[in-house]
């Protein structure tokens, strides 16, 4: 309370130009000590910056006082999020999924909205604001899952491409919602809209012809390329304002634009620390927006978190394997979309300010926004864990026939080496394995890899391997050598524990990329880590005395050259 006290006696005697500066100021501090603490905890970040918006917003201290002005930043933080998502994605990779995300993306908003409608409905609203409560059910957060996603490095798996496509219906159903509800269904109105979105998708796609040169300009510098990325994706935010659509589909057309850029790589590089900035408003900004609920709408949350948390998920597991995905595949879409979206928090404020939604039912779907926002980090991050747990449960779906995800390719020959990974360092091992004609088997998340090598006849399947279905089909106990290629520390000690249970005799090999986390896996039963940091160390140690002779610099680049290229087709 002294504290309180304190810093609004501060604040009252600043300037109001200066104000913001303060309040950002005190947004970052905070979030800073939460973040320390929750992460000595081992716990995600976002909760944390929840929580700090929680604090000093009018739920608790009410230090910040011009909350317009946060938001209105926070949704800088939405369009970089969003922008380097799209750098991650291809529209050729989307296709591929284009009919399933359409077909999945379209029946999961009909579907939750109809039942959360009819719900609603028996518990006494009225017909205005049951319409609101249905859409804030049926849309899911593209700002949450694509920076989960991205944190696992899952945007590229092929439930991550379902993912990200059903959300991109969403959020156009979003738009088209919003543009319903703020005006009339007049023809004319349809017709603009439609007219509108024409025009900007025409002129986003000759932007993006016409930006290459420009890029390849600037790239010589770094601060020129940055502020040329950034100015790029203002282009394409304004120009869907301008034409009536949403921040998020500009950004998001503005990342894939660059997909295919030379430059990409630099650009996520550089954009990352002012993503990751402004996503702390983001999150701040969203837990400053909650309010208490008054006891009439304590039964109309709980039923709506049911209807997000759980039956959300079980419509979409089931959409998705009906059109003929596998089990896992299915539940890791479901489980990624089981939260209401940031437009959630747009459609609750209009239905408040227009008159359809009392104070108290706001209240209620801010704080059922933020509740599974929340909830929805730790069910991803702990997806599976939960495949393990509902493993029985989900056998129900083993009834439907999988015709779209045959990712797999099986010689007779037994599977004596299994490499899980096959993304950069795993590529090597294939390579080298294969040449001396192994019998290698390879599992990887990304379909890509997979259906590159099932061309070139190498033994694989798409898969992750908490998957018992991957486990058995790998043949682990009779595996002589396993190798793990995967990024997360987490994944690679409960891989080591599954296999030690199955298979005592196999060697296991781990790459990773901390000392401290190669001395914990030898702990538990590694055979050896590989620290790709140590060995490049090693290698450039052998290099030197052979860069001093320029005849040995041309056969070393001219080899270097060479084994590149071999690998580049198994990466890209």
């Amino acid at each position: 309370m002294v504290m309180l006290n304190f810093l609004q006696a501060a604040f009252s005697g600043i300037h109001s130009d200066l104000l913001v500066i303060f309040e950002i100021g005190i947004i970052i501090i905070l979030a800073t000590i939460l973040a320390f603490i929750v992460k000595l905890a081992r716990q995600p970040l976002i909760p944390a910056y929840i929580i700090t918006g929680i604090l000093i917003g009018p739920l608790v201290f009410g230090i910040i006082q011009d909350q317009s002005l946060i938001i209105a930043l926070s949704e800088i933080g939405v369009a970089f999020l969003i922008f380097t998502a799209g750098l991650e994605i291809k529209f050729k990779k989307l296709g591929e999924v284009g009919k399933t995300v359409i077909i999945a993306g379209i029946l999961q908003i009909f579907f939750l909205f109809i039942l959360t409608y009819l719900i609603s409905s028996g518990l006494g609203f009225s017909n205005q604001s049951l319409f609101y409560i249905g859409l804030v059910v049926a849309f899911s957060s593209t700002m949450i899952v694509v920076k989960v996603l991205n944190d696992k490095r899952e945007i590229d798996s092929l439930h991550g491409r379902i993912i990200i496509g059903i959300l991109l219906i969403q959020d156009i159903a979003a738009i088209i919602a919003l543009t319903v509800i703020s005006s009339d269904l007049s023809v004319a109105n349809i017709s603009l809209f439609i007219t509108k979105a024409g025009i900007f998708a025409i002129a986003a796609f000759m932007l993006s012809k016409i930006s290459s040169p420009i890029f390849k300009a600037s790239a010589e510098d770094s601060d020129m390329l940055l502020l040329c990325a950034i100015s790029f994706l203002f282009i394409f935010v304004l120009g869907s304002y301008a034409a009536g659509l949403s921040l998020i589909v500009g950004a998001f057309f503005a990342g894939v634009s660059l997909a295919n850029s030379e430059y990409k790589t630099e650009i996520q590089g550089r954009i990352g620390p002012l993503r990751e900035f402004f996503s702390v408003i983001f999150f701040v900004s969203l837990g400053m927006q909650l309010r208490l609920i008054t006891k009439e709408f304590v039964l109309l949350f709980f039923v709506l978190f049911f209807l997000v948390i759980i039956i959300k998920p079980i419509i979409t597991m089931f959409i998705i394997r009906l059109l003929g995905y596998k089990k896992s595949t299915s539940f890791l879409t479901g489980n990624a979309l089981a939260q209401t979206s940031e437009f959630s928090l747009i459609i609750a404020t209009l239905g408040f300010n227009l008159g359809y939604i009392n104070e108290g039912l706001f209240s209620t779907l801010i704080l059922l926004t933020i509740a599974t926002m929340s909830m929805t980090i730790y069910l991803i991050r702990h997806e599976k864990a939960l495949t393990k747990w509902l493993d029985w449960p989900l056998n129900l779906l083993n009834n439907f026939h999988t015709k779209n995800e045959s990712l797999e390719y099986h010689e007779i020959d037994g599977k004596k080496i299994i490499i899980f990974g096959c993304h950069r360092m795993g590529s090597l091992f294939v390579k080298e394995f294969n040449k001396n004609k192994k019998g290698i088997f390879v599992v990887d998340y990304n379909p890509e890899i997979i259906k590159y090598l099932i061309e070139k006849k190498v033994p694989c399947m798409y898969g992750d391997f908490a998957n018992e279905e991957v486990f058995n089909k790998a043949e682990i106990k009779k595996a002589e050598i396993i190798i793990s290629t995967i990024p997360d520390m987490d994944d690679n000690v409960m891989l080591v524990k599954k296999v030690r249970r199955l298979n005592k005799e196999a060697l296991i090999f781990i790459v990773a990329e901390r000392i401290s986390e190669a001395l914990k896996l030898y702990k538990i039963g590694v055979d050896y880590v590989i620290l790709p940091q140590v060995i490049g160390g090693q290698k450039v140690s052998e290099l030197i005395p052979r860069l001093r002779d320029k005849d040995d610099v041309k056969i070393l680049k001219k080899e270097h050259m060479e084994y590149l290229d071999s690998i580049h087709n198994i990466l890209y």
